[in-house]
């Protein structure tokens, strides 16, 4: 069973209104089971997550892949937030994902939701790539394959070899498996001895006392720090040339520079993600040997170290959020909330649209049909990315259909994708509001509907998000005032936390 998502209150601060006129760049019931989009061989969509994940970039990695083998039609790769494993799996089931990545700090928690888990998993203690398998999800750890694989990319042969893992975390865990299965003498250091004499001992290696460790690094030929980003306890003078020195982490890392200044052969972490998520395309795939050296073409070209560090449109420029998804989401009332929470300008395309028209968008449906609103839609779209100031933008459901629609999304905001189920979607609208669904048989056609457009706001978002809060309460708590106050202001608190983390990174 899934569990209840419990959301955060962690405060955030919002970001004040900004000017510049703005460049336009173009480029049923709940069920537990997929949607149909997984049982299509058409369309797969794949997904990383993690508390935090949107600086993920995973994201980056797989749709460059999907890009450069011209398969990105069919193949989308998005971020999916949530606050628990629970949560992450709850998501993973409702949008039918073929597969998802799985970051900190979920590795090790998502593991009791799975059906399987491979012995290397279990060893290691945690997973970081679930694969649907038929109607099985399993879990995989690719992460010590990530380490091999880099140091093997480097010529480097690890049998015999001294080697020095720093945290004893799940990424130094891999590691020391990895190194392990390569035959390299592996010594593990940690900053709280117990967590590392545990860690030693179920995967069959030696460990030091973090007091030791200036003087292990006269004696090894490698060290692997797996150390959080920020935490810097190896002083320069410590390092020796000659010595190959493998940083996980991708941000800025003083250690690499260190190293480098004192002569070391030096690994950064972007280089661990790299190859991590070529055994992953691999599962995801369901190809047990995934094309390799395409792949690396892919990702170490011309292009792909580019694409790697390139920040993402909505980075470049005063932030807009765009907030996709079904109707009965929520994105008008999550819309307004986020938007006077960050200090930004509100806008609900409906709105725009109705204002526009003279009409209510029901009157525009009956008297002139989907193909003009759908028109109208795309030109307020248009508009509302060319004006002032940060912005916060509700979108029809519908607006991901239209492919430019979804190019402009992309390359002009930080797309959102509100995900509640179709119970809880009808439960929310009221009747004869929504024109697609005034028929015999709305919970029918609204299944179809949000069927057709699932891979749509997949390849459209940067994030998705679960506001399936009314599953936490009975229906008739659902039009209560408090009801909607609390949750909905707890899942704004969890964008906006998401948005500031990367800033502030």
């Amino acid at each position: 069973m899934i569990r209840d998502a419990v959301f955060s209150e962690g405060k955030a601060q919002g970001r004040a209104n900004g000017g510049g006129r703005r460049p336009l760049l173009k480029k049923p019931p709940r069920r537990c089971g997929p949607h149909k989009n997984f049982y299509s061989n058409k369309n797969m969509i794949l997904g990383v997550t993690g508390n935090p994940i949107l600086h993920s970039k995973s994201p980056v990695i797989f749709n460059s892949i999907f890009e450069n083998l011209q398969i990105n039609d069919s193949h989308a790769y998005t971020r999916i937030a949530a606050n628990t494993p629970a949560e992450a799996m709850f998501l993973f089931k409702e949008l039918g994902l073929t597969g998802m990545n799985v970051t900190a700090p979920f590795k090790a928690g998502i593991m009791e939701y799975l059906d399987e888990v491979e012995d290397a998993a279990k060893t290691i203690g945690g997973v970081n790539t679930v694969v649907r398998e038929k109607e099985i999800i399993k879990g995989y750890n690719t992460d010590y394959l990530g380490v091999t694989g880099a140091l093997a990319g480097r010529g480097i042969s690890l049998e015999g070899k001294r080697c020095v893992v720093l945290g004893a975390g799940g990424a130094g865990r891999a590691a020391v498996y990895g190194l392990l299965k390569e035959k390299a003498i592996v010594i593990l250091v940690n900053r709280t001895y117990s967590t590392a004499a545990i860690a030693a001992k179920e995967l069959g290696c030696d460990m030091r006392d973090i007091s030791s460790l200036q003087n292990l690094l006269k004696e090894v030929d490698i060290l692997v720090s797996t150390l959080p980003a920020g935490v810097d306890i190896i002083q320069g003078e410590w390092l020796r040339e000659g010595l190959v020195v493998f940083d996980a982490n991708y941000k800025k890392s003083r250690l690499v520079e260190e190293a480098e200044n004192r002569g070391c052969q030096t690994i950064r972490g972007e280089e661990w993600l790299l190859n991590q998520a070529i055994p992953a395309y691999g599962y995801f795939l369901g190809k047990k040997h995934p094309d390799i050296e395409n792949i690396t073409k892919v990702l170490w070209g011309p292009g792909g170290r580019t694409a790697f560090f390139k920040k993402a449109p909505w980075l470049e420029k005063e932030l807009v959020i765009a907030l996709v998804g079904f109707m009965g989401s929520g994105k008008s009332y999550i819309g307004k909330q986020l938007a006077q929470r960050m200090g930004f300008v509100f806008k609900d395309l409906d709105e725009l649209i109705e204002k526009k028209a003279g009409q209510s968008v029901p009157e525009i449906f009956s008297k002139q049909g989907e193909g003009i609103f759908r028109r109208l839609e795309k030109e307020a779209l248009a508009e509302v990315l060319q004006s002032e100031g940060r912005v916060v933008i509700a979108c029809g459901g519908g607006v991901v259909l239209d492919a430019e629609n979804r190019e402009l999304l992309k390359n002009n905001c930080l797309v959102i994708w509100l995900y509640s189920s179709i119970e809880t979607s009808l439960k929310r609208i009221p009747k004869g509001t929504r024109p697609l669904l005034d028929c015999a048989d709305p919970v029918k056609e609204a299944q179809r509907i949000l069927d057709e457009r699932l891979f749509y706001y997949a390849q459209a978002a940067d994030l998705v998000v679960s506001n399936e809060q009314c599953c936490l309460r009975r229906p008739e708590n659902f039009s209560r005032k408090g009801f909607w106050t609390s949750k909905s202001f707890s899942l704004v608190e969890k964008i906006s936390d998401e948005i500031n983390k990367v800033f502030n990174h």
